[in-house]
């Protein structure tokens, strides 16, 4: 399995080649800057040479001669790095003075003492020669002058180190920059991570979305997914306090009743424990109504609904479950109790929640699960006003299911 590379070096290299290639391309352009001006120069000296060098022609009765001390030919062609070879060439008469075998340009120069720069090889040596012609009547003088390429690559050699060696530096200068820049830049990513470390696991607060606009992505990602953990467990301690709703309630009962029925001797008395004398009843149409959900949680919905009224009406008294097709679907449940005040009506489908002052040993939870199951079913559930203007009256509104039952 291959190593991880980490982002900071990842942003080094991506920034570090793109540099080398610019130096690369840099060294490229200034050799031939380098070159190019290197030549220009000599070849300005070596014009000058040139021309000197024809201003010394001289014609004697029709004939062009250069008379030349040999001193003055030694310093022509001294030089401490390079060798300096000439011609002298009349059209009519041959070579006047040089070296007979000086390579001549490709073409013959203008005759008004302009230069005409070649490159050329003279005995195995490479040479930059120039050739210029005699502005004469009488002949056609062609005065050539060359020398070999050592003071050339020397001065190309130091333009080029004067350039790159500065420029190098400062890719060097640059590279720290980036890393140091970078490393900055990384800072805050750094503190999140740090941050997330510190944090306890059971720690879902969000954090907060500061620092740069490139790292809010990431926390805000952060963020969605600690809400979904919250809602996750939220969830989860919803599904333990029903269950455990579920649970105590018919065991808590089941104890009650077996204490009480210990205690009593009389079976007809016990009975009468049993049901509170609560008259239960249907009142709704006979051929039912098919609404679209789980029938686990239905039946659930319908248990609690009932059990709350037989558990909080009044002993002797009456529940009345009703269903009825309109619209929809409506599942009553009404009893002729206490009822319970308007500015609880909202709150009591709250989890935990108990009216002040309630019987009973539940904790809150079966209207909370009701309204968990009817939102499930894609209904609503509303405390109303009884007929009879006591007690409670719990609607239940499903909409029609126009397919088979779920």
């Amino acid at each position: 399995m291959m190593s991880p590379i980490s982002l900071h070096a990842q942003l080094l290299r991506r920034l570090t080649v793109p540099l080398l290639v610019l130096l690369i391309i840099d060294a490229v352009l200034s050799y031939g800057l380098a070159v190019h001006f290197s030549g220009k120069t000599y070849d300005g000296v070596l014009c000058d040479s040139a021309r000197s060098l024809a201003t010394q022609v001289k014609f004697n009765a029709g004939r062009a001669t250069l008379d030349l001390p040999q001193a003055a030919l030694e310093i022509f062609e001294w030089d401490v790095l390079d060798r300096t070879y000439f011609a002298v060439i009349s059209e009519r008469h041959g070579l006047i003075l040089g070296h007979g075998d000086f390579p001549l340009p490709l073409e013959s120069p203008d005759p008004d003492l302009q230069p005409d720069f070649y490159d050329a090889s003279l005995g195995g040596t490479n040479i930059r020669a120039v050739a210029i012609r005699l502005p004469t009547q009488e002949d056609r003088i062609t005065v050539l002058v060359g020398e070999t390429l050592a003071k050339r690559y020397g001065l190309t050699t130091e333009v080029l180190a004067a350039m790159l060696v500065p420029q190098l530096v400062l890719v060097l200068v640059a590279v720290l920059l980036l890393r140091i820049g970078i490393r900055g830049g990384l800072a805050p990513l750094d503190a999140v991570a740090a941050e997330i470390g510190r944090r306890d696991p059971n720690d879902l607060a969000p954090f907060p979305e500061t620092g740069p606009t490139e790292l809010r992505p990431l926390t805000r990602a952060l963020n969605e997914m600690l809400c979904a953990l919250t809602a996750a467990h939220a969830s989860q301690r919803r599904f333990i306090s029903n269950a455990a709703h579920q649970l105590r309630s018919p065991l808590a009962a089941l104890q009650v009743q077996a204490e009480r029925a210990l205690r009593e001797s009389e079976p007809a008395v016990h009975a009468q424990v049993l049901t509170r004398g609560t008259d239960l009843g249907y009142a709704g149409q006979s051929s039912g109504a098919m609404v679209r959900g789980d029938p686990a949680l239905l039946r659930e919905l319908l248990t609690n609904l009932i059990d709350n009224a037989l558990r909080y009406g009044k002993a002797g008294g009456r529940v009345t479950v009703d269903v009825q097709v309109f619209e929809g679907v409506e599942l009553r449940v009404d009893d002729d109790g206490p009822g319970i005040p308007k500015e609880w009506r909202v709150n009591v489908f709250d989890r935990f929640v108990r009216l002040p002052g309630s019987r009973g040993e539940c904790c809150g939870l079966g209207l909370a699960i009701v309204r968990e199951i009817v939102s499930v079913c894609h209904g609503t559930v509303v405390i109303g006003e009884p007929e009879e203007g006591t007690g409670t009256l719990v609607k239940v509104s499903f909409p029609m299911d126009s397919g088979e039952p779920g």
